[in-house]
C-alpha cells in the first residue's frame, strides 16, 4: 500500500501568487536598471546638491569638502540601496513562491521603504534615479497587493498548516545532539 503524496506546491499556488512572484522577478529587472542609472549619476547628484547648496544663506553654505563629501556618501547610499533592493526583489520572490508567510511582510514593508527611496530620490537625487524607480514601486505594490488577497491568505496558511504538519513532535530521543549539555 502506497502513502498518498501531498500536492506539489507550485500545484497549491493561486493565480495571485503567482502573478506576484512573476511581478516580483520584473522588479529584480527593474532593480538592476536602477542600479545602472544610480552607477551612472554621481556628477548629477553633485549638480543637484552644489545648486541646494548655492541656494542656502552665505552662513549656511556647505565647504567645497563639505559638499565633496555628501556628493559621495548620498551617490554610495543611493548605489548600494539599489543593489540591497535587486537581492531583496529576488529573495521575496523565492520565500513566497514557497508560501512563508513572513516574507509577504517583509515584501510589503519593502515596498513602503521603496516609496521613502523614491521620494529622497527625487528630493535629494536625480530626476532620472526618481523617475527609474518609479515603476519599480508600481510593480512592488501591485505585488504587494496580490499577496493579501483572500486566495494568497489562504495559500500561506496551507504552507504553514504543512511545515508544521512535517516538524516533528515530542522531545527528541536521548542521546540525541539536541539534548546535549
Amino acid at each position: 500500500m502506497s502513502v498518498p503524496t501531498p500536492p506539489r506546491l507550485a500545484a497549491l499556488r493561486p493565480k495571485q501568487v503567482v502573478t506576484a512572484i512573476r511581478l516580483m522577478y520584473a522588479g529584480v529587472l527593474l532593480s538592476l536598471i536602477g542600479v545602472l542609472v544610480n552607477a551612472l549619476s554621481r556628477s548629477a547628484i553633485s549638480r543637484a546638491l552644489q545648486s541646494a547648496n548655492a541656494d542656502r544663506s552665505p552662513g549656511d553654505r556647505l565647504s567645497a569638502a563639505d559638499l565633496r563629501d555628501a556628493a559621495d556618501l548620498t551617490y554610495t547610499a543611493f548605489l548600494t540601496m539599489s543593489i540591497v533592493a535587486t537581492v531583496c526583489w529576488l529573495i521575496m520572490a523565492v520565500a513566497n513562491s514557497r508560501g512563508l508567510g513572513w516574507a509577504r511582510i517583509v515584501s510589503t514593508v519593502l515596498v513602503v521603504m521603496n516609496l521613502l527611496l523614491t521620494f529622497g530620490m527625487a528630493t535629494r537625487g536625480t530626476a532620472a534615479a526618481a523617475i527609474a524607480e518609479g515603476p519599480t514601486l508600481l510593480v512592488g505594490a501591485a505585488a504587494a497587493w496580490l499577496l493579501w488577497q483572500p486566495a494568497s491568505s489562504t495559500f500561506f496558511e496551507r504552507c504553514a498548516a504543512a511545515r508544521a504538519a512535517r516538524k516533528p513532535r515530542g522531545p527528541a530521543p536521548a542521546g540525541s545532539a539536541s539534548q546535549r549539555p
